[in-house]
């Protein structure tokens, strides 16, 4: 801040800037969000609008930038994102009604992970704010009050990649952590909150939260629950992206296995089914509690739709209860709450499960009444934030109302009585914000002003002028409007206070309703795609699979989804031999997705399903390089796989496909072979390994666990059909050439490579000595003879084109005669 004199507006900016210097201030101004001096600088860039300066015509050169008030979310989420905080200042009173400056507070503190505005944050999405200890890593979703933490014994960086938080909070000293991309860090000190049954991590984001959003906040918190890790089917980052859970290869939502199952009617469904498919269950009684009530709805389908018409129209309970205990809380998220609760209410009479405490029903639907009996959602001071309670609620405040909204009445009466006794018709009582009410009378007239009048201004062709009846009038109605304002605030506090008193009961039916809509659009799912429910067993891992399909594969082609049978038995490996594009890919992701949709609850894509539970899930699946971490992709491969060794049981399903094709033959070879005798005979694992290198296929020989299979191809002549049928047994060979000519590739190079393949195979046929084997650089030169041969028929052709008299062709002898040109040149 320069010593230079301020103007009472920038005194209160600094009032408030010099208390958040590390957070971008927005200060309202009139119709725009204004900032100033190195906020502006910061945020211009970001947010791509002019950078200006305050008073271009005064030695005020301020850097600023702004942007109109309706439409902040966008930018405020660029910020966010940009790893700032924002701090929003809004106006609180009218400026019309003003006198002086206008009034202006902080109503919003946001950060990363303190966002609680629909419009900011993605629906379907958590976002968690963390902090860890030196044992135990603690989350946070502020807009939803979802608190938990875990014990992370080592696997710190593997459960924050898992739940990707958009900002970890460390306390004063402590060290950022290493190779985790997209996380923003903010610092803060524990000495101003102590909870002495939670671990230092959980009270750090509660001091955190309190300290961003007010202690109010901390009633709208769900209490810190202790999560174990164990009680989840194990799932890394790594296995989320292989298997595109949650969004493609390409960054796209739509593809994903997410994408294709969510049936959710809400906002806290969506975000509960993808909490459930993150973390699928290794109990399997819980797994059973959540298909008995799957299968209830699948069976009673007229009551799932009409259930699934309710949910519609609920709202965000949990986001909306958090925003009602911040600061920017208005009327409207009271009625929006009204509304969702009496959707919610309604919907308890399908629900099918355990009864809920009927004091919290009670107490909500009494809330629900409250709020209907005391805001009026049909009111337009629903925008302005005042005008909206009820009239007949309250008598004091009816007769607040009745005298601020008369009393413009009254000034028109005073201003037509005033005219007559005058005689002055162009007489008019106005106002402004330095004057309050007054009298303007044209200079031409002020002769007839009697002596009662008092002069206030003289203007070039008017004088103005208050009396006492005036101004007593003025003081009545200002103190109506004012304290109408005041009492509506204050019965607004009330009911605010009331649903915030209440917000541990109400949490709990938003969750348990969420839970609803979760298991209800399973079982549309399980309706829509014929879906089957599986059969589950603790005693070992295996997979017996009828009629499998692809849960999004099938979604999102256009021709008919080939099912398959498959079985593999606990500590067996089904060995896929074939071409690429005959579906080797897609039956082993299949088989993953399956496993956890079954151990989340869902039912599963196929005719029969019956698994073993598992407690890991492994994948090494795709080639995308680690360049940004200097890591090629068999590094990546390798490194993958090796944890895949060291981490896996009997009790895991491993996912290998064509491991070992990042280096040379022979070295891939040789990799691949030894890593499935590994896990054939060290892991017991589950495995469903795809390779190209057919030598492998003898492995059945040696091991009875491992088995080969292939996915069938029908080949007539040259032509291939891909079947997508799981057979027994190794491909008989690999169509790789036929692949790549229907792939497009030249003819001369797809020639080229036949006669190679010929001369390889004799030489691993031959016994004889290598100098009596044939030589691949023997092979005639094809691209030579070809060059020479296309020359010839270019010329045939330009004779024939030459000698055509295209005039006494018709149009459609002439499209005749290309077509056979054509013919000629492809022959």
């Amino acid at each position: 801040m320069s010593d230079k004199k301020l103007t009472p507006l920038m005194e209160q900016y600094w009032s408030v800037k010099n208390l958040h210097e590390d957070k971008i201030v927005m200060f309202r101004m009139g119709d725009f969000f204004e900032m100033f001096h190195e906020d502006a600088i910061i945020a211009a860039p970001i947010l791509n609008i002019a950078l200006t300066q305050r008073n271009k015509k005064s030695n005020d050169d301020t850097p600023m930038c702004g942007m109109p008030h309706h439409s902040i979310s966008g930018p405020i989420q660029k910020l966010l994102s940009a790893g700032h905080k924002v701090v929003l200042v809004d106006q609180v009173e009218d400026p019309k009604e003003a006198k002086g400056l206008v009034k202006r507070e902080v109503t919003r503190i946001l950060s990363p992970g303190m966002v609680f505005d629909s419009e900011t944050l993605d629906q379907q999405q958590a976002n968690y704010i963390a902090a860890f200890d030196d044992r135990y890593v603690s989350f946070l979703e502020a807009s939803t009050g979802e608190a938990f933490y875990y014990e992370y014994k080592g696997e710190l960086n593997k459960i924050i990649s898992a739940l990707k938080p958009t900002e970890v909070v460390l306390q004063f000293g402590q060290k950022a952590m290493e190779n985790i991309e997209g996380i923003h860090y903010s610092s803060f000190s524990l000495d101003e909150f102590k909870d002495s049954h939670l671990p230092s991590s959980a009270q750090l984001l509660m001091a955190y939260a309190s300290y961003m959003q007010g202690d109010e906040i901390l009633n709208s918190l769900d209490s810190f629950e202790c999560r174990s890790l164990e009680q989840y089917l194990e799932i890394s980052a790594t296995v989320v992206r292989h298997l595109e859970v949650f969004e493609t290869y390409k960054g796209e939502k739509k593809g994903s296995l997410f994408y294709a199952i969510n049936r959710a009617k809400t906002s806290a469904g969506a975000r509960l089914l993808k909490r459930w498919l993150q973390f699928p269950l290794c109990d399997l009684e819980a797994i059973l509690k959540r298909q008995e009530k799957v299968s209830y709805w699948q069976n009673n389908y007229p009551a799932l739709k009409e259930l699934r018409n309710l949910l519609g129209r609920m709202g965000d309970i949990e986001r909306r209860l958090v925003r009602i205990s911040s600061p920017g809380c208005n009327p409207r998220d009271l009625v929006a709450l009204k509304q969702s609760l009496i959707s919610g209410l309604q919907s308890e009479q399908f629900y099918p499960y355990e009864s809920m405490d009927e004091v919290e029903l009670q107490l909500a639907h009494e809330l629900a009444e409250k709020i209907d009996q005391w805001i009026d959602e049909e009111s337009s001071g629903l925008l302005k934030n005042t005008g909206f309670i009820c009239r007949g609620v309250f008598a004091d405040l009816d007769e607040l109302i009745e005298l601020s909204e008369r009393g413009q009445e009254k000034i028109i009466a005073m201003e037509t009585r005033e005219r007559e006794l005058l005689g002055v018709s162009s007489l008019k009582i106005k106002y402004n914000n330095v004057f309050g009410y007054y009298i303007e009378v044209p200079k031409t007239q002020t002769s007839k002003v009697p002596d009662h009048y008092k002069r206030k201004q003289t203007l070039a062709n008017a004088e103005r002028y208050i009396t006492q009846e005036l101004q007593e009038l003025e003081d009545k109605i200002l103190s109506a409007k004012s304290k109408r304002l005041e009492l509506e605030q204050q019965k607004f506090n009330e009911l605010k206070k009331l649903v915030l008193k209440q917000s541990k009961g109400l949490l709990r039916l938003a969750k348990r309703w969420s839970t609803l809509d979760v298991l209800s659009s399973l079982a549309w799912l399980a309706v829509e795609y014929n879906y089957t429910c599986p059969k589950l067993s603790r005693e070992r891992s295996f997979i017996q699979l009828k009629g499998s399909r692809h849960a999004v594969v099938e979604q999102t082609t256009s021709a008919h989804f080939v099912p398959n049978d498959i079985a593999i038995e606990s500590g067996h490996c089904l060995l896929l031999t074939g071409p690429n594009m005959a579906g080797k890919s897609t039956l082993m992701r299949q088989v993953a997705l399956t496993v956890m949709l079954a151990q989340m609850g869902s039912f599963v894509p196929a005719t029969e399903a019956h698994l073993g539970l598992f407690e890991k899930l492994f994948t090494r699946i795709g080639a995308s390089d680690f360049l940004s971490e200097g890591l090629s992709t068999f590094m990546v491969e390798m490194q993958e796989t090796a944890e895949m060794l060291k981490m896996s049981n009997s009790r895991s399903l491993v996912i290998l496909d064509e491991v070992g094709r990042g280096t040379s033959t022979y070295d891939g070879m040789s990799l691949a072979q030894s890593i499935l005798e590994y896990l054939v005979k060290k892991t017991t694992a589950v495995t469903l390994f795809a390779t190209h290198y057919h030598e492998i296929t003898q492995l059945e020989k040696m091991y009875e666990q491992v088995h080969n299979a292939h996915m069938s191809i029908s080949e007539h002549s040259k032509d291939l059909q891909f079947l997508y049928k799981l057979k027994l047994g190794p491909a008989n060979k690999s169509y790789g050439i036929q692949v790549a000519e229907l792939a497009g590739l030249p003819k001369a190079v797809t020639q080229r490579a036949q006669g190679l393949l010929k001369n390889l195979e004799l030489k691993s046929k031959s016994e004889s000595s290598s100098q009596d084997q044939l030589s691949l650089l023997s092979l005639e030169d094809p691209f030579e003879k070809e060059s020479l041969e296309d020359n010839t028929k270019t010329l045939e052709l330009l004779d024939q084109i030459r000698k055509t008299s295209v005039q006494s062709l018709t149009p459609l002898e002439a499209l005749n005669q290309i077509a056979q040109w054509q013919k000629h040149m492809d022959s």
